[in-house]
């Protein structure tokens, strides 16, 4: 929805660049006192922070610090690009980016951490930000107002596969001690992600992105129930689909038919 290959990318110029900052920089400096002289990424986030304490306008030591406080699978990073919004109005667009990518690889909602910064922000700027940076700060006020993460920024179905992928099969209910509670709910999320895939075919995107999720984050294969739901929405709804689309859209679309045809998914862009 908001964090892409071109966000990944950008982290991850600034990292090895102020990698390479603190290389060249002599070992004669004071920063370097006490220490063994070799260039590690704690030394490279202390750094970064240096720099930014003295020079609020560093784009690279603030990216960094983002991209240490993703890695880390930390929201830390939205307020350095809460206190940017003012001069910087794409800095909103960066924010929601970068907690959907956190709570995407990690699972844990931003909560408060993304609130605060918002607030930070402020909900009389983020109004007038939804003509520069439209979703985003559409997302945002719309968190402010008491939607979930997912409904904000337009993931609920997201959110839903995630649960409906590791409902047990009926061989795995065999194999092991479930209570009758969790069968029931875990039928009741599969009738909802088969409804809302046969509603809307293009939720395929949100049913993907879920699947990469548990393989990348939880090293858990969710294969067999993935191409059961992808099952749920025909092959030529989705080949309409895929001359329909964007690339944005068009893409995850493509893996699906792959998918079913018994391809495997690829992974997500590491940071």
């Amino acid at each position: 929805m908001f964090e892409d290959d071109a966000l990944i990318d950008q982290l991850n110029r600034a990292l090895w660049s102020m990698w390479s900052r603190l290389e060249r920089l002599p070992r004669s400096d004071v920063f370097w006192s006490h220490t063994n002289h070799r260039t590690t990424w704690c030394k490279v986030e202390d750094f970064a922070r240096r720099c930014v304490d003295r020079n609020p306008s560093d784009e690279t030591a603030r990216w960094a610090l983002v991209g240490l406080s993703m890695h880390a699978g930390s929201f830390g990073g939205l307020q350095l690009f809460a206190e940017d919004a003012a001069a910087r109005d794409e800095a909103v667009h960066d924010l929601i980016a970068v907690a959907e990518w956190v709570w995407l690889e990690v699972g844990v909602d931003p909560g408060t951490c993304l609130e605060q910064a918002l607030l930070r922000v402020g909900p009389p700027a983020l109004r007038l930000l939804t003509q520069s940076v439209g979703r985003a700060a559409i997302a945002a006020s719309g968190f402010l107002a008491g939607k979930s993460f997912a409904e904000a920024i337009g993931r609920r179905q997201w959110d839903l596969f995630v649960h409906a992928l590791v409902v047990p099969t009926p061989e795995q209910r065999a194999s092991s001690v479930v209570s009758e509670a969790l069968l029931v709910a875990g039928e009741q999320r599969l009738a909802a992600a088969r409804e809302c895939l046969n509603y809307d075919a293009s939720a395929v995107v949100d049913l993907l992105d879920a699947a990469q999720w548990w393989a990348a984050n939880r090293g858990t294969d969710v294969m067999c129930r993935l191409r059961e739901l992808l099952e749920v929405v025909s092959r030529d709804s989705l080949e309409r689909l895929v001359g329909d689309q964007g690339d944005e859209v068009s893409a995850p679309l493509r893996t699906a038919l792959l998918v079913l045809d018994g391809h495997g998914l690829p992974l997500r862009r590491e940071l």
